[in-house]
């Protein structure tokens, strides 16, 4: 199926003006038969008014009738005799009564006492006769359940008494006068309801008990409303027009009728208008439809042939124009695209050389280069290759020393040295600023980084600019293609990572490493899944016990988060420790560690050992002034006493913002919680600081005691760092304990605390708890060395630190 181009000019004038004429028509139809129908409303309403009053005078005419009957007999000498004596001879007053029922062609005549109790009566009665209140000229009354247009007069026996000795009544049943030929004299379906009920009722057809119903939804209406216009009701699943109008009542109870009329009959002359008028507007419709489609027609074919050329253009293509003279318009828009097509000719290659080559350099430029690489991998899939990001050493002080337009000159410089030496299958370009990159088609990596020598080689000469001569150097960071990637896009970016790895490590090349990137997908997810991890139970803790040194005893242990991810197995710390202090999640891993270390030590506690549990804290903790009255509430939590548990820092967070440091460590001092410095030696922490901390101990550096044994320097180190912390009241702790020698040097120095693999490496909560029982909870090397060796290594294992 074809479908409608609703952006084609043909089209949208075609539609415009289809659209309008759907409008204008729409709007006129809209009136027309809006203003028809109220017009056939107000007609049925007028017709209504005029059949009421039809009806009305013709009820009125038969009260009259009986009005007049029954006072040309009450004024009957005999008759008046035979009422006021109807009680001793009943069979004559029938007799007299049933002649007069046919001079006034009634349904009945009855004859009542003075209390309106019937004496004779021509119908039979099997109940009172029920009277209601005269309204205007008539008056009903319920006779057998049956309504009747009735008449009543009073008989005295002298004139001049007040009330009357008698009543008679005769009258008519409603539903010979609402019978079908009701119809022709008011053009309407004529019904009489009295107590939810249609007495009579001119259609036929129809049940009581569907008219009834029919006429159920339509509450009756009062003297005092008189009437009500149109209504919708359904008789005998048929729509219905009705309308109700107040006749009299009985007992308070309202007698209405009702004129109904076929709502298809009532509106024929509208439903006649509408087909006329739609089948002329049919004709009208496709008449114009067809005359609008040729002009538009006519207005979008030259413009469609000057579309083509122009697609012609764009695909780098000039064919002939040829000058549509037939409308002005149309011949100005083809001679201005004669005029674009030779000035896109001429600036073609303007714009190419602008878009792809650098115009400081003249060299290919980032966007010709990532091309360059594609179509590279496209065309040559198999071929490996070596992409190089180069970036000028100190090109800032450079342009801070000499000036921009010196530092342009630099750049031409090193430009035209780059390309002149290229070697084959070498793509040289500049990317900005001080960057440029290559591609060379290499074997393996180590020709890609002998290119890579090549070209750092051709720097050792100086460069002379302007007349000055000057030392210049590049850092190299090398990608390969497909070892490390099949994308253009992530080969740039690897080789942007292993330059700035070049440059953090000063050495002049370097290969990219996977592991040395730290903006892998991989930990972009670990950085959102931290906190999912914790809430999950991913994390655990291991602890490494901490011993006294004079006594053997265990007195604390360090507690070490450890992350087991179901996806990419066992984290280091250092992984994602760092992306924690980044994202602000260690704020919710530093609350965890200190609450679950305070449960093991409660663990601990109940097996008959009180051991202090180290945790440490990272700066955002110590930014962080909710930590010590979150602290406070987990001492309590768990019945822990405040010197139990041991927070640890390094010295670089307490520089990170020593006032907020310093503030939060007072806090946690005042709680009675011990402070030490982790990594002491490894900061720069200054002596001033270190005065003003609030810290209980000191933590060497392991880097200071793994070759304490063998190594003067270190030892010098240790010694004054204990001298320092012993001197302003502090204890030490000295971590990467790796053998017996070390242990010994320790303990020559007074160093109360030693941790590290020698003594045990960390362990899960349930190994620590195991080895404090076989171990009695104290470590005595020194007093059995060559048992006490074989013992850690057969239970917990040997080898280096691995730090937390």
């Amino acid at each position: 199926m074809t479908r409608i181009n609703f952006r084609s000019l043909q089209n949208r004038n075609f539609f415009l003006f289809l659209f309008a004429l759907i409008v204008t028509v729409s709007a006129v139809l809209a009136v027309t038969l809006k203003q028809t129908y109220g017009h056939s409303t107000k007609q049925i309403d007028n017709q209504f008014e005029s059949s009421y009053s039809v009806l009305l005078y013709r009820l009125e005419a038969e009260a009259l009738n009986l009005d007049g009957g029954l006072e040309t007999a009450s004024k009957n000498f005999n008759l008046k005799s035979l009422i006021l004596g109807g009680k001793k001879d009943p069979n004559s007053l029938k007799l007299a009564l049933t002649n007069y029922q046919t001079r006034l062609g009634s349904d009945f005549i009855s004859v009542l006492d003075q209390d309106k109790t019937p004496v004779v009566s021509t119908l039979p009665l099997n109940e009172e006769i029920v009277t209601g209140s005269k309204s205007g000229k008539l008056r009903f009354g319920l006779i057998n359940q049956q309504l009747y247009l009735i008449s009543i007069k009073g008989i005295k026996e002298v004139e001049r008494i007040p009330k009357p000795n008698a009543y008679i009544v005769t009258g008519i049943n409603v539903s010979r006068l609402f019978s079908a030929d009701i119809r022709k004299i008011t053009n309407f379906e004529v019904s009489i309801r009295f107590n939810k009920r249609v007495m009579a009722s001119s259609i036929e057809g129809l049940t009581a008990e569907q008219l009834d119903q029919g006429f159920s939804s339509v509450p009756s209406i009062e003297e005092e409303q008189k009437r009500k216009l149109q209504q919708l009701i359904v008789l005998d699943n048929q729509k219905y027009i009705s309308y109700q109008a107040f006749l009299s009542h009985i007992n308070q109870q309202p007698i209405n009728v009702f004129f109904t009329l076929l709502e298809s009959e009532a509106h024929l002359n509208y439903d006649n208008l509408i087909l006329q008028l739609s089948v002329a507007i049919a004709v009208i419709m496709i008449l114009i439809s067809f005359l609008t489609f040729s002009f538009s027609k006519s207005i979008a074919k030259p413009l469609r042939i000057l579309a083509d050329v122009a697609n012609e253009i764009r695909k780098g293509k000039y064919p002939d124009i040829q000058h549509d003279k037939t409308l002005y318009e149309v011949e100005t828009l083809s001679l201005a695209l004669g005029g674009m097509q030779s000035a896109i000719q001429k600036r073609e290659k303007e714009n190419h050389q602008l878009a792809y080559f650098s115009s400081l350099t003249g060299l290919p430029n980032r966007t010709y280069f990532m091309s360059q690489v594609k179509k590279q991998i496209a065309q040559h899939e198999a071929q490996r290759f070596a992409v190089l990001w180069m970036d000028v050493d100190r090109f800032k002080d450079i342009n801070d020393t000499l000036g921009h337009e010196f530092g342009d000159d630099v750049i031409k410089a090193i430009a035209h040295r780059l390309e002149d030496n290229a070697q084959r299958n070498t793509f040289i370009a500049y990317l900005d600023g001080d960057e440029f990159a290559a591609y060379i088609n290499v074997n393996n990596e180590q020709e890609a980084m002998l290119a890579a020598g090549q070209i750092e080689n051709l720097f050792e000469q100086p460069f002379l600019v302007n007349e000055i001569a000057l030392d210049v150097s590049i850092s190299i960071g090398i990608s390969l293609y497909p070892d490390d990637t099949k994308l253009a896009e992530q080969l740039m970016q690897y080789a942007d990572i292993a330059l700035y790895e070049s440059k953090e490590q000063h050495h002049s090349i370097a290969r990219y490493i996977a592991s040395n990137n730290k903006y892998s997908v991989v930990r972009l997810s670990l950085m959102t899944e931290l906190k999912n991890a914790i809430e999950e139970g991913q994390l655990t803790l291991n602890y490494q016990p901490k011993i006294d040194i004079a006594s053997g005893k265990v007195v604390s242990v360090e507690s070490l988060v450890r992350w087991r991810h179901p996806e990419h197995g066992f984290i280091f710390p250092d992984d994602f420790i760092p992306l924690a202090e980044q994202t602000g999640n260690i704020r919710h891993l530093t609350h965890w560690a200190i609450e679950q270390a305070l449960i093991e030590h409660v663990r601990l506690k109940q097996l008959g050992y009180d051991i202090k549990m180290a945790v440490n804290i990272s700066a955002v903790d110590l930014s962080d002034l909710e930590l010590p009255p979150f602290v406070g509430l987990l001492l309590a939590k768990y019945k822990v006493t405040p010197t139990s548990l041991i927070l640890e820092v390094t010295e670089s967070a307490i520089m990170a913002d020593a006032d907020k440091a310093m503030k939060a460590l007072n806090m946690l001092k005042s709680m009675s919680i011990k402070l030490s410095i982790d990594d002491f030696g490894t900061g720069y922490s200054s002596m001033e600081q270190l005065k003003r901390a609030p810290v209980d101990e000191l933590k060497i550096d392991k880097s200071f005691v793994l070759d304490l044994a063998s190594n003067k320097d270190d030892f010098i180190i240790v010694k004054s760092i204990t001298s320092l912390a012993h001197n302003l009241g502090m204890t030490i702790v000295a971590e990467g304990v790796e053998d017996l020698g070390s242990l010994m040097k320790l303990k020559q120095l007074n160093i109360e605390t030693a941790q590290g693999y020698f003594i045990s490496k960390p362990v899960d909560s349930l190994t620590l708890e195991t080895w404090l029982d076989e171990n009695k909870g104290i470590y005595a090397p020194l007093h059995n060395v060559d048992m006490q060796v074989t013992t850690t290594e057969d239970k917990l294992g040997n080898g280096k630190s691995d730090g937390d």
